[in-house]
């Protein structure tokens, strides 16, 4: 796994949020091709705009992250934090699925806390063989590629989930349809700014915003 990188130190947030935190979410949010608003920063991590502001300030003083605009982005000191951090989190992710049997929102939940532990998650990279994707279906950094296109961007047609994005709507609303790597799912239309898809049996309107965090191959 290489250098264990740069230790940063905690900031105190309304629940347990690490300066890494916003990091890692920052490189979530850019590659989900998601802008990294404040509003959005908050929302995610569960804390209020002012407490994200201000860890956010700190981290801009600190040269990891800068602002453009109303948007946040990492800067490259920041990118090797945060690369480490999810490396950290989707082998972890594994570990969890495949050798301890924890569903994949459970092990989401879990490696949030052991993402920071650097020799657990090269111990487990080892054993492991050093896996390319997480049970979500997302790359492990600098290993393999996206597979597959939104789901908000295909048209009509049955489709093989290939992925889900690590944000709090897309795993919200897989664990309510039941959706992980592999399921199928029916794309029947498109109403205003949702998406009809039939998974489980039942047709439900899927937020775009969401559908976009979807991604799917056509299935064979």
């Amino acid at each position: 796994m290489g250098s264990r990188g740069e230790a940063l130190e905690e900031v105190k947030e309304e629940r347990p949020v690490r300066s890494e935190d916003y990091l890692a979410l920052l490189y979530r949010l850019s590659e989900a091709g998601v802008e990294a608003r404040l509003s959005v920063i908050a929302g995610e991590l569960g804390v209020s705009a002012p407490t994200a502001a201000k860890a956010l300030a700190k981290l801009r003083e600190r040269g990891y992250v800068e602002r453009r605009g109303f948007s946040y982005r990492l800067t490259e000191r920041g990118l090797r934090v945060a690369e480490r951090v999810v490396r950290n989190h989707r082998i972890v992710e594994r570990l969890l699925t495949d050798v301890l049997g924890a569903g994949p929102r459970e092990a989401h939940e879990l490696a949030h806390a052991l993402e920071h532990v650097d020799g657990l998650a090269e111990l487990a990279d080892r054993y492991l063989g050093m896996p390319d994707r997480c049970p979500h279906g997302n790359p492990v950094p600098a290993r393999g590629s996206r597979r597959g296109l939104p789901l908000s961007r295909v048209g009509r047609g049955v489709y093989t989930v290939t992925g889900l994005g690590e944000l709090r709507g897309a795993l919200e609303w897989a664990g309510r349809l039941g959706l992980s790597v592999g399921a199928r799912v029916e794309v029947e239309g498109v109403e205003g700014d949702h998406l009809l898809v039939r998974a489980g049996g039942s047709v439900v309107r899927l937020p775009m915003d969401v559908a976009s965090l979807v991604y799917v191959e056509r299935a064979g």
